[in-house]
């Protein structure tokens, strides 16, 4: 048995949480053949991109990095093993993203297509909430297990690692760093020119 803390027991249901819900979602809407090609290529591709640019970094500390198992208690490695970590944090990323391309949607549908050229104001969109849930993430839920500076390693969506790693700003004590929202800063455009590549793609197959 692991025997987590309260706070690290609620840590754990909300990881596992966050990686199954796109998981459920995706097998419910391939059921009802009700989700687009589009998104679900998007969603592929940020699985990936997200495990290939930070995710399989941090979880093993491959480049000047300490890796997820020693930065957490022996509790948290029991409830989420090291070689599933990276696993669950990336399906977790791609929920983030599916929420993302949901809100776009939902808020420019009756004015643009958000997806058939760069729009300053659907970049902000996508910016505001990949950074915003990522504050959330970083402050309340992986509080337990980020490490200090110096402890996170380099990856290609974390380009300057733990070498210049300063804390942004503080809530209820909890830093906020830079490299940490860095992360999200850099998906933002890649998300964006994807469903942009994806949309103006499929369109001109139907022509």
């Amino acid at each position: 048995m692991c025997e987590l803390t309260n706070d690290e027991l609620w840590l754990v249901v909300r990881l596992y949480a966050f990686a199954l819900s796109p998981v459920i979602l995706g097998l419910y809407y391939l059921i009802k053949k009700n989700i687009r090609y589009n998104t679900s290529i998007i969603l592929c591709l940020t699985f990936f991109i997200c495990a290939a640019g930070f995710e399989l970094w941090l979880t093993y500390g491959l480049f000047d990095g300490l890796p997820v198992s020693e930065r957490r208690s022996d509790a948290l490695n029991c409830a989420i093993p090291q070689d599933l970590n990276w696993v669950l944090n990336s399906l977790g990323d791609v929920f983030i993203v599916w929420i993302g391309l949901f809100l776009v949607k939902k808020i420019f549908n009756k004015t643009i297509n958000p997806f058939e050229k760069w729009n300053w104001s659907v970049f902000f969109v996508f910016l505001f909430w990949f950074v915003g849930q990522n504050i959330y993430v970083e402050v309340f839920i992986y509080h337990l297990q980020l490490g200090v500076s110096g402890d996170l390693s380099w990856g290609p969506l974390m380009p300057l690692g733990s070498y210049y790693n300063p804390t942004l700003f503080e809530i209820y004590g909890r830093p906020v760093t830079f490299q940490s929202q860095l992360t999200w800063v850099l998906m933002t455009p890649i998300v964006y020119f994807l469903a942009i590549y994806l949309n103006n793609k499929s369109t001109n197959q139907n022509v």
